[in-house]
């Protein structure tokens, strides 16, 4: 919260309108005091004006006319008269007649006292402040008005935020677009503007993929129905798997395209280890093989992932195990929470984040063929589904640990008895 923009104005405009308040504050509170200041002056040379009119014998009546054009009046207010009453007697001066200035209650006024009485005069004219109020009310709506401004400016943020969410999740149907003129709108358009470009290019690439998957379906399917012809039950058994094999492949790489972009949905479940290498054995062709190259020590272990896509990564890992080994066979065990593959064989000979580049070539592999996209693909499929894969070699055998997959470990063997 502290980092939210949205505080950080917020925060800022109420320090601005206290620091605006209290200058204006003190700013009038100072102009009352000047004026005070000013107004006892004033009293003063007219309470001197009327001490020389008693000294050259000016009577009450003379006095109270002098007053009188001065616009002073004489006060009623009941609580300046008790006060009066309150008032310490002074000698009476000459002619009967003394003038004084006196401050009560932060007021100022003119005492004329005769023997008989004694009245307090006040000056009818009154500064006004009601136009400092009315700029420093108005000072206070500018703010307001500003702030409400500003804030209405970045309101769009909130939504821009939450469609990028959006976006990053996989959605590729949602709009940015914006009326707003500043630069938040600028922003927002051009972000809509390059999402639609995005959703485009990625609907094109994937009419394009799928326009070419049909297409080998296309004479995979005729190819499969051919080899139903085929009387040779050995030989269309294995044209029957072939056909199938390429099928599946197909499949897989229509899940690739979705993983990689995004739209791919997760559906994690609990099977079995001896459940997922005997599917792997049919994608690999191993059930139709004399003997087979997959020792797997702990069956009965729970896995918890997305089967197919985990399939997929095991199987490219078992494929590349046994085609390197040094006896063409791979061991399957279990430790802890991981999955660990096992073969006899030479070491990798580059760092092991090297063969996760696309289109990696190991060039010191004499006789490699393919794309060289099996690593990538087990790199994010196991990624997509929060597993860790590490690579480990030892006593010449290569271990490579898938960590986080296995859920129940019931039998755990040591790594050392893959050697055995």
């Amino acid at each position: 919260m502290k980092t939210s923009i949205f505080f950080k104005i917020t925060t800022l405009f109420l320090f601005a309108l206290f620091s605006f308040f209290a200058f204006s504050f003190y700013f009038i509170k100072s102009e009352m005091d000047r004026e005070i200041k000013k107004s006892e002056f004033k009293y003063r040379q007219f309470t001197a004006t009327i001490n020389q009119i008693i000294t050259y014998n000016g009577n009450i009546k003379t006095i109270e006319k002098y007053l009188k054009d001065l616009g002073f009046e004489i006060t009623s207010e009941p609580n300046i008269k008790q006060a009066l009453l309150d008032y310490k007697k002074i000698p009476i001066g000459i002619n009967g007649i003394f003038a004084k200035t006196i401050k009560l209650n932060n007021e100022i006024f003119i005492l004329l006292e005769t023997q008989d009485k004694a009245t307090l005069y006040k000056d009818t004219f009154k500064t006004s402040y009601q136009n400092y109020y009315l700029i420093t009310f108005a000072g206070i709506l500018l703010l307001i008005f500003l702030f409400a401004l500003v804030i209405k400016s970045l309101l769009p943020l909130k939504s821009l935020r939450q469609q990028i969410r959006y976006f990053s999740n996989g959605k590729l149907n949602i709009t940015c677009k914006t009326d707003q003129q500043d630069e938040i709108g600028e922003l927002a358009n051009e972000f809509d503007n390059a999402i639609k470009k995005i959703a485009a290019l990625n609907e094109s690439r994937t009419l394009f993929l799928r326009s070419i998957m049909h297409e080998l379906k296309t004479p995979i399917t005729k190819g499969r129905i051919t080899a139903e012809m085929v009387k040779n039950s050995l030989q269309k058994e294995r044209l029957i798997s072939a056909f199938e094999r390429l099928n599946e492949l197909i499949n897989q790489f229509a899940k690739i395209e979705q993983l990689s972009s995004k739209s791919y949905k997760l559906n994690k479940r609990e099977f079995l280890v001896d459940e997922l290498i005997e599917y792997i054995k049919k994608m690999l062709l191993i059930d139709k093989m004399g003997t087979d190259p997959i020792i797997l020590l702990s069956p009965n272990d729970l896995i918890k992932a997305d089967f197919e896509l985990f399939a997929m990564s095991v199987k490219n890992l078992l494929d590349n195990a046994i085609k390197y080994s040094y006896d063409n066979q791979v061991t399957i065990n279990t430790d802890k929470y991981s999955l660990i593959i096992a073969n006899k064989g030479d070491p990798l000979k580059m760092d092991f984040k090297e063969y996760f580049k696309p289109y990696f070539k190991d060039s010191t592999k004499v006789g490699s063929a393919g794309f060289g996209l099996g690593m990538y693909i087990i790199k994010n499929t196991l990624d997509a589904q929060g597993f860790n894969i590490t690579y480990e070699y030892k006593d010449n055998i290569n271990y490579f640990i898938i960590s986080g997959c296995v859920v129940e470990n019931y039998c755990i063997v040591p790594k050392n008895t893959l050697t055995q």
